[in-house]
């Protein structure tokens, strides 16, 4: 990792107010590191872990050290001690709760999104802990420093960025106290008092950084401490800039959260690489301990590797006739945490060991920018634009168990798909999917894109409804917390992505035909990946296919898997005919881009539009057999997933078929104050067939179901739609429409 600017130079490229010098009641940690603040209080807490370790052997002084502390002194006066942190993090309670603190609370609860459940785990970091002490382990202290002390530093670091945040929003922004951000707070706790920065001999998360590393060989570029260091100096320059978190720099925030997530990954590694070590020591006690700081966290990756992890480290004693299986998926969950496997290293070990084998990190088993998605190899590094699907995954776990606030900051900034920077002096920051639902971008999609903007009349449509249902506003902010966890992750995935996707389709068309007229060199496999990776998504894996657990995507590809076997369109092998479709398109789409075949590409193209519209049309039937049987007050998800995914289609199906627009609209966005679904399923599933119909689809491929069959009024020949099936469904969904009018009078 490369410094950021330096501090002058910072200043004048984000803005020409002055900058602020270092404050002269800082702590000095030592290692060029100077804080703006005094923290020393929390760095003194790193005394009490060594405290800890000289007293073992004795049980009862080492709690006394946890309970009541004894060399860190709060400003107050008051000792602040190792147990006030789990509880510090706990008392806001999950609603209120910071990122990797609620991610393990979710995973400790096995992916529960019941309040209650997760209730149970607040104080799991002291549990274990006196666990420890009490059985008179000596990795007590180790314990609290991975469980208290580490959740604790990215406490500070998020709760940092949300005081930033209140402070740009608020009309007088000195009546916050933004003490050190967050960055100070966190850097005291990660440093420690007394470390020497040049060994692994500290007490604190610094030094079992260090000794981390001195396990691991081939690490890239720097270590953890190392770009910890240097990150924590990018925050302070982002901090010095006056007018810092004020309406006056309003980018503060989002510069700061792109840091504090940075840093998190940091922290990551010596956990990761701590666990492995203990892994391969076959130490079953230390296993566990870091099984218990890792596991829990990567229920915010894949729902499959979370599962197996958990299960082989966890459940009962750790299953190291499993290795193999456990370090693969370790390496899986890398990219997730923002990791690469030359982050972590190859593991050297040491003589103790028993284990032949010294190699936990190849890098070709590792998830890369050119990983296969789903079956289909990019050429180019896509993995940063697929990882936009770990956004809707978040947003989803966030706002399912009802903390919208940092839920607001995964929408509006982003935090697992990195923009693309030219040089290390431009500014780190991520693709959002704020950014998406507003993208100039979006007009590639041209028909497509002016469908939308004039069934919605809002150039901002899909924004304005997830920020509404976040921030507790319009239509759905008022409605159940599954209602607008619901409204706010489908519109994100299936409104902003689907026709940000669409764009980059009709911009790779774009790209083959402006490359024959101008006979430039364009890089035409870009693009195309980029498709790719927006229909697919990095959860699926690497696998023919995709994942066979369907919750482990999030976008179109994901949900023909689910849609597959509902509505029996699967192939013979088991996953869905769509999606089979779809791969020989994307293989096809390459080979014409290969040839400047622009003519056959832009009908690959077409179809690969349409194909990808099948599992929205397919979510309207599934849907409106779901709701058929609630009223307007019912507080079930389900209402708000069949407006979002009627929403995702009706202006492109408005665009050909206004009758079954109407037939769908009327049964599927929601109204309080009329039924769900007056007409019925059947009648939605008419409107649905003629629409696909409409809109150059085989009805066929819709597929059935029991209680609803699309295609009933349809007939289809061996080679496409007829006409007649077309003006048949068209005179039905206009009846359907005429009586569900004269049913209101």
């Amino acid at each position: 990792m490369k410094l950021p600017l330096s501090n002058a130079l910072f200043c004048l490229a984000l803005s020409s107010m002055r900058c602020q010098g270092v404050h002269s009641e800082g702590t000095n940690l030592g290692g060029g590191i100077v804080t703006r603040t005094d923290v020393k209080y929390l760095a003194d807490l790193t005394l009490d872990i060594k405290d800890m370790r000289t007293s073992y052997g004795n049980p009862a002084v080492v709690m006394d050290i946890y309970n009541n502390g004894r060399n860190s002194q709060q400003p107050s006066g008051l000792k602040f001690k190792l147990q006030d942190l789990g509880a510090e993090m706990s008392k806001n309670g999950i609603t209120g709760a910071t990122p990797l603190y609620l991610f393990q609370m979710y995973g400790l609860a096995e992916q529960s999104f019941n309040i209650e459940t997760l209730a149970d785990f607040y104080l799991y970091s002291n549990s274990n802990v006196r666990v420890a002490i009490n059985s008179n382990q000596d990795h007590a202290p180790t314990a609290s420093l991975v469980l208290d002390m580490w959740m604790y530093a990215s406490h500070l670091l998020y709760a940092g960025v949300e005081m930033c945040q209140k402070m740009v929003e608020a009309d007088n922004p000195a009546q916050f106290d933004l003490g050190g951000a967050g960055l100070d707070e966190f850097i005291a706790l990660w440093i420690g008092t007394g470390e020497s920065h040049a060994g692994s001999q500290g007490y604190g998360l610094y030094g079992l950084a260090e000794q981390a590393a001195d396990l691991f060989e081939n690490i890239l570029d720097v270590s953890a401490n190392k770009a910890i260091k240097n990150l924590y100096h990018e925050g302070s320059q982002y901090l010095s800039v006056g007018g810092a978190c004020t309406k006056e720099v309003a980018d503060s925030p989002k510069l700061l959260w792109s840091v504090a997530n940075r840093i998190a990954s940091q922290m990551y590694i010596p956990l990761i690489q701590m666990l492995i070590h203990s892994i391969q020591q076959k130490d079953a006690d230390m296993t566990v301990l870091f099984a218990n700081a890792i596991v829990p966290q990567a229920a915010q990756c894949r729902t499959s590797t979370y599962a197996r992890l958990r299960e082989h480290l966890l459940v009962g004693a750790p299953k190291f006739d499993k290795s193999d299986i456990i370090l693969n998926d370790l390496q899986e969950i890398y990219s997730c945490f923002g990791l690469s496997c030359s982050d972590i290293g190859t593991y050297s070990g040491d003589d103790q060991g028993d284990d032949d084998d010294d190699s936990d990190s190849d890098d070709e088993d590792c998830l890369a920018g050119d990983a296969a998605l789903a079956g289909y190899r990019p050429t180019s590094g896509v993995l940063s634009i697929a990882q936009i699907d770990l956004d809707i995954l978040h947003l989803k776990i966030l706002t399912s168990i009802g903390n919208f606030n940092y839920a607001r900051f995964w929408y509006m900034y982003g935090r697992n798909s990195p923009v693309q920077r030219d040089s290390s002096y431009d500014l780190y920051t991520f693709y959002s999917i704020a950014d998406h639902a507003v993208a100039s971008s979006r007009k590639n999609a041209e028909e497509t894109y002016s469908s939308f903007i004039e069934y919605f009349n809002d150039a901002n449509y899909a924004g304005k409804i997830i920020m509404e249902a976040l921030e507790g506003r319009g239509k759905w902010g008022s409605k159940s917390t599954e209602q607008r966890s619901a409204i706010i992750t489908e519109t994100s995935a299936f409104l902003v992505l689907y026709l940000h996707m669409i764009a980059q389709i009709d911009s790779a068309v774009n790209h083959c035909q402006g490359n024959l007229a101008n006979d430039g060199d364009y890089d035409l496999t870009h693009p195309w990946d980029e498709v790719a990776a927006l229909l697919v998504g990095s959860l699926e894996g690497t696998e023919q296919g995709g994942s066979v657990d369907g919750r482990d995507g999030q976008l179109i590809w994901s949900l023909n898997t689910r849609r597959g076997f509902q509505f029996q369109t699967l192939n013979s092998d088991g996953y869905s005919k769509i999606n089979s479709d779809l791969i020989d398109a994307l293989w096809a789409g390459r080979g014409e881009i290969d040839a400047l075949d622009c003519k056959r590409f832009a009908s690959t193209c077409e179809n690969i539009k349409k194909l990808t519209l099948i599992p929205l049309l397919q979510s309207i039937i599934h849907y409106a057999m779901r709701n058929n049987d609630l009223d307007g007050a019912s507080s079930k998800e389900e209402l708000a997933f069949g407006e979002t995914f009627a929403l995702s289609v009706l202006p492109i199906i408005n665009a050909v078929d206004v009758n079954s627009a109407n037939v769908i609209a009327e049964n599927m966005v929601y109204n309080d104050l009329k039924k769900p679904v007056s007409d019925g399923p059947q009648a939605v599933a008419d409107a649905v067939g003629g629409a696909a119909v409409a809109l150059g689809l085989k009805c066929s491929q819709l597929g059935s179901t029991v209680q609803a069959d699309p295609c009933r009024l349809i007939k289809e020949e061996s080679s496409g739609a007829t006409s007649t099936g077309t003006l048949v469904i068209a005179t039905m969904t206009g009846i359907a429409t005429l009586c569900y009018s004269m049913a209101l009078l």
